[in-house]
């Protein structure tokens, strides 16, 4: 009899906020970065750009935007001890960006961000030609 390895993520409905409105999504939740989930942008969502993975915080505030769900997966691991994930927002961005005294620290995120190929704007915002 062999041990079954347990699974690194769960999938559940996540609310995400979107202009269109909010919307639920199916997304992977990693059991290593609580706080954090990855899905696929809602066909209605940034129609045209490349980048249909999304990471994203619990409270639906969009993080980054990949190209693959490797991608995604691959940041949510990286950044997953960055911080407390599960704190609102409103806490998280006045804990690590008020008045810049944890720059390195953003600037590590960002770091971590790009290297899974993934940029912390949405893909509309690189006009016709992706990102």
């Amino acid at each position: 009899m062999t041990d079954a390895t347990p699974a690194t993520t769960i999938t559940v409905p996540h609310e995400i906020r979107c202009i269109e409105g909010r919307q639920i999504v199916q997304a992977e939740h990693l059991k290593t970065a609580p706080g954090l989930y990855f899905y696929e942008a809602p066909a209605d969502v940034d129609r045209d750009g490349p980048c249909r993975w999304r990471l994203g915080h619990h409270d639906g505030h969009l993080l980054a935007a990949f190209r693959t769900p490797a991608g995604a997966r691959q940041a949510a691991e990286a950044i997953g001890t960055w911080t407390d994930w599960t704190l609102p927002t409103d806490t998280l961005r006045e804990r690590h960006l008020g008045d810049q005294h944890d720059r390195d620290a953003f600037d590590h995120l960002v770091d971590d961000i790009t290297r899974a190929g993934g940029h912390l704007e949405n893909c509309a915002a690189y006009g016709p030609y992706g990102c």
